[in-house]
């Protein structure tokens, strides 16, 4: 008997969910609940610059591909009109997401899923908030080298110091 073509959708749609959970670990739920498909094309858009993908999602194919991936705690976010935004870089996917839900404030993220840990709104929020990422190298940089820097002019003073004590004693003599 041939499979009707509204479950092979579904079933196909529940794989390509599944392998993308696979293949990517981080990933955002949100609610795009107001918004038009021109606005999420531009969030789409904005995505793609930090490797980043945003789907919106059936709320019953989520839901079953949460529970075949073990991760049915996830099922309490998905309510109303779903979106996963699949991450590559999470610091820049994060910005971009706190920026949009500024800029329209019917969406509504979630949660994250990062590094395997659940993660709340005011996560993604704190991530959003941090510098970009070569402030953060030059600030470890900075902080790296200023023992070194302080230790040399500790160096440079304790010689500084002993040339005017000899210049003083020379001096001393020469008076004499």
């Amino acid at each position: 008997m041939e499979e009707k073509y509204g479950i092979s959708i579904k079933r196909f749609m529940c794989e390509e969910l599944k392998e993308k959970f696979e293949s990517s670990p981080n990933f955002f739920i949100t609610n795009y609940k107001g918004l038009n498909a021109l606005q999420l094309d531009t969030l789409r858009k904005e995505l793609n610059k930090s490797a980043s993908k945003y789907f919106v999602v059936k709320n019953s194919i989520a839901e079953r591909v949460f529970g075949e991936l073990d991760m049915k705690d996830l099922n309490r976010f998905i309510e109303g009109e779903v979106g996963i935004g699949f991450i590559g870089d999470v610091i820049g996917a994060s910005k971009i997401f706190a920026g949009f839900s500024k800029k329209h404030p019917s969406f509504k993220l979630n949660c994250a899923f990062l590094d395997g840990k659940l993660e709340g709104a005011d996560r993604i929020k704190h991530l959003a908030a941090l510098p970009p990422k070569e402030v953060l190298i030059s600030l470890v940089l900075l902080y790296m080298k200023s023992p070194i820097t302080g230790f040399v002019g500790v160096l440079k003073n304790l010689l500084r110091n002993f040339v005017y004590a000899i210049n003083e004693i020379k001096n001393k003599k020469e008076e004499k």
